[in-house]
């Protein structure tokens, strides 16, 4: 049979196209995985259906619908793990793509959306499903990955934001796609100023500007690019109060999707440690975009805030009984009441057997607050190492 429509948004099943042949058994068992038990075939183009009656039409209406969260389910709930893709093996394969469309990039190759383009559904699909677990793998990173970690982390930030800002399915996917491609300009950029471990000289920092202009360069030969793509590679370092550039944008001069990037560059950034430098905590970075004020959409960055917790996933903070924790899940009850886990005594100066407390819901217990973020590096604790978000 030949598949015309599987019924359904194509973040809920595994093929890289919606239309396909059936060729081999493996189709089918992936069809049943995917929890889809009908759709549509083209009997023109495959074997009919004997003894049934089939649809010959197909309502447009309801492919433009499926772009579209359901707006009928509850916003806070979670799809099953089980339903998740594996959230490792999707930052796994998007650095991956990264890594490839750099190299195609230098080598002056075309840029292939298609190969893009099921990964970010991927991401899509688990932001969808579960944005805490995609948020706190991004907390994990390597040091000699950057300029593919970081990509990636963009990427995924993006997705988050927009997910919390209601953004469609199909605007969530043109954001990852931007992510992954926000800094492809610098696949241009000499690879002894990229490694560079120290501050940049004047003239290398102008190199680097460079990227941005050569990003668009070579997306504008890339077929079917979106407006909303070049947008995020373009405006990622234009500033809210005109400081930025290439063009020295200001205010709402500067789209909406650029705003997001340029808010998500300077968090993740931020956070990661390099070979010349270390991160910041993740509350660190926070209080670092709203001092930075006109520089960013200040209300765009509280909704940021609200995205990501006032004490992100990865985290490490102090709690009111002289514990120190790590913040592995945002809470049903606000910003405050994130799901923790226990893991230091900074009275007895030792490492504790983890356990997890849900800040939200404590009847009958102790009752723990938190009393603020603490800096991993004075204590020398790496919060992700008890995240175990790869089990």
């Amino acid at each position: 049979m030949y598949v015309h429509d599987l019924d359904c948004s194509w973040m809920r099943h595994p093929f890289t196209v919606n239309q396909f042949k059936i060729v081999k058994q493996g189709q089918i068992h992936e069809i049943k995985k995917a929890g889809i038990r009908e759709f549509y075939i083209d009997t023109e183009k495959g074997v009919d259906v004997e003894g049934i009656a089939v649809v010959v039409e197909v309502d447009e209406r309801d492919d433009i619908k499926s772009l579209h969260p359901d707006t009928s389910k509850d916003p806070s709930e979670k799809l099953p793990v089980n339903e998740l893709p594996n959230v490792t093996q999707v930052k796994q394969d998007a650095t991956c793509v990264v890594s490839n469309i750099m190299e195609d990039a230098r080598l002056g190759k075309l840029i292939a959306l298609d190969h893009i383009e099921p990964v970010i559904a991927n991401i899509v699909f688990s932001a969808l499903g579960d944005k805490d677990t995609l948020l706190g793998l991004m907390r994990i990173r390597e040091l000699d990955k950057y300029t593919f970690e970081h990509a990636v982390g963009v990427s995924i930030l993006l997705v988050a934001f927009g997910e919390s800002l209601a953004l469609s399915e199909s605007e969530l996917i043109q954001l990852g796609i931007g992510g992954l491609l926000m800094d492809i300009g610098k696949a241009a950029t000499p690879a002894q100023i990229l490694s560079k471990p120290g501050k940049l000289t004047e003239d290398e920092f102008a190199i680097v500007r460079k990227h941005v202009l050569q990003g668009k360069d070579i997306l504008e030969n890339t077929p079917n690019i979106s407006e909303t793509v070049m947008q995020i590679v373009t405006e990622h370092h234009e500033r809210f109060d005109g400081s930025g550039y290439p063009a020295g944008k200001t205010g709402d001069d500067i789209s909406l999707y650029g705003q997001m990037a340029a808010i998500v560059d300077v968090y993740d950034a931020l956070t990661v440690s390099r070979v010349y430098c270390s991160g910041i905590s993740p509350n660190a970075a926070l209080k670092k975009l709203v001092a930075l004020g006109g520089e960013f959409n200040q209300e765009l960055v509280q909704q940021f805030i609200h995205c990501v917790g006032i004490y992100p996933i990865g985290s490490l903070v102090a709690l009111s009984n002289g514990l120190f924790a790590t913040v592995i899940e945002q809470g049903e009850k606000g910003l405050l009441y994130p799901v923790i886990r226990v893991v230091f005594d900074s009275t007895k100066r030792r490492f504790i057997t983890p356990r997890d407390v849900n800040l939200s819901d404590q009847r009958g217990k102790e009752i723990v607050k938190i009393v603020g973020a603490v800096e991993p590096g004075k204590w020398n604790i790496n919060p992700t190492d008890f995240m175990d978000l790869c089990s």
